[in-house]
């Protein structure tokens, strides 16, 4: 994924410091359009995900009440964004489990295997941030990330919803795969997260269509 790391943190911090009102629609909005260039994988999701929290942080220039209600906004917009990832790769998998051999089942494996850790990778990434904040800004992000790991988070929900299903249709292909002797004709590493990152970006334009505002106070799809 090739991505201009410091300009997407720009834009959060423009949008945590704007209307108060519009900051979790907002990140989600940048968060999403960033998840959608290049491929939908680990180091892509951590990557953008910490450059979502340092814009957030640094884009902070109101009273302590209104900053903290901000980076809580920042926080709920990117959770959003990253369970509307989840669906992409839910979709992903699904697909290549349905087109049976196209895939490696090593990439299918490899990705619900991901998918699973999306909400632990979010919840340490939050927690990384805390750690490397300072003051208000600390406290805030700790206080979110202990809230989230009691109480759950939108892509752990969204992973949760469907996963169990994924894996046991992975598994049943793989055993067919397996005893039929299928050659897989898409080995290449990364197919799968290529695949996942065309449906993000077609969701991302479903959810905010040319013309909309660029997310700012845009449409919802209420499934994501």
């Amino acid at each position: 994924m090739s991505q201009d790391f410091e300009s997407i943190e720009r834009d959060v911090g423009a949008a945590v410091d704007g209307d108060p009102a519009a900051v979790a629609e907002r990140v989600r909005t940048i968060t999403l359009g960033a998840l959608s260039h290049g491929k939908l994988d680990t180091d892509a999701l951590k990557q953008v995900t910490d450059a979502v929290l340092k814009g957030a942080q640094q884009g902070i220039e109101r009273p302590d009440r209104e900053r903290t209600e901000a980076i809580r906004e920042a926080v709920r917009g990117l959770d959003e964004a990253l369970a509307t990832a989840a669906q992409a790769t839910l979709l992903a998998v699904k697909e290549a489990v349905g087109r049976g051999s196209e895939y490696s089942r090593q990439e299918i494996r490899g990705t619900l295997d991901q998918l699973g850790a999306m909400e632990s990778n979010f919840l340490r990434t939050l927690s990384d941030a805390g750690r490397g904040a300072t003051g208000l800004a600390r406290a805030t992000l700790h206080e979110l990330a202990e809230h989230a790991r009691n109480s759950g988070t939108a892509v752990g929900g969204r992973v949760a919803n469907a996963g169990a299903d994924l894996a046991r249709a992975v598994a049943d292909l793989t055993r067919e795969q397996v005893q039929s002797g299928a050659q897989t004709l898409r080995n290449e590493a990364g197919l799968l997260a290529a695949l996942a990152s065309g449906m993000l970006r077609g969701i991302a334009d479903r959810l905010h269509p040319a013309g909309s505002d660029n997310g700012k106070g845009g449409p919802r799809d209420p499934q994501t």
